[in-house]
This record gives structure tokens, sequence and C-alpha cells, in this order.
């Protein structure tokens, strides 16, 4: 029996190859569509965060309880997403001017929250990269100017 022409001795096992090859390239593909998903999905929680820790310092009577309300509003939406704890940063505006100080919370018009996280990429890891990345978002809210704060 004869052999088509197209079979050729020197062709055998290249499909194999070729498929091995694919597949690599197809698994790789996946796991950065994973980890950019992952990066996506972690830029929205900690987005969440600031505007959940804003909220919270918004209603605060005080600069020190602005602070403990938003940690603890990052720190409750955040859950076990960072490896370490959140890092919040409360800053005040007067006229869209910085201000500082507790005693400038009663004349504040404007909060900015923000919220930084350290977080690993556990879709890198799974393969054997070990893969954190800083996660970090702002958030402001305007200040009830009919609230008595000091």
């Amino acid at each position: 029996m004869r052999r088509p022409g197209w079979l050729s001795r020197g062709d055998r096992g290249s499909m194999a190859v070729e498929l091995v090859v694919a597949a690599l390239g197809f698994a790789l593909l996946l796991v950065l569509v994973s980890g950019g998903g992952q990066w996506l999905n972690l830029t929205g929680d900690v987005g969440s965060a600031a505007r959940d820790a804003a909220r919270e310092a918004s209603i605060a009577l005080s600069y020190q309880q602005a602070k403990d309300n938003a940690l603890a509003a990052a720190q409750a939406d955040l859950g076990r997403t960072c490896t370490t704890a959140p890092q919040v940063d409360v800053e005040m505006f007067l006229n869209g001017r910085r201000v500082l100080g507790d005693a400038a919370f009663a004349t504040a018009q404007d909060l900015e929250v923000t919220v930084t996280c350290q977080a690993s990429l556990s879709a890198f890891s799974d393969v054997g990269f070990k893969v954190s990345s800083t996660f970090s978002d702002k958030a402001a809210v305007p200040l009830d100017p009919f609230v008595d704060r000091g």
C-alpha cells in the first residue's frame, strides 16, 4: 500500500509539538486574563472602601472620630483582602485649601479620604510567582454645614 505524498516521514510528530506549544500559550493567556480580572476586582474593592470610609468620616463630630470611623469602614470593607492592615489618610479642606489640626475640623468644608491596601494577586501565585501590589484610591465628601462640630 502506497502512502499519500503529503504524509512524508519528515513531518511525523510535528502536530504533537504544535499542540503542546499552543496549549502552553493558551494556558499563559488564561493566567494573564485571570490576573487582570483579579487586579480589576481589587481596584474596585479599594475604591468602594474609600467611598465608604469617606462617608463614615463625614458624619463624625471630631477629627479623631472621623479618622477612626474611616479606618473602621475601610477594614470592614476590605476584610482579608489586604495582606496588611489598610492604611487610611483623612485630609480636610476649606475653600479648596488643605487645613490641618483638630481645631480645623469645625470649619472644614470637605474631607478627602485615601485608602491604601497591599494585596497579593493569587492568580499569579498559583503558578509560582509571588506578585503583590499596592492599590490606592481617594474619595471626597462635603461636610454638612449645619452640624455643630466644634
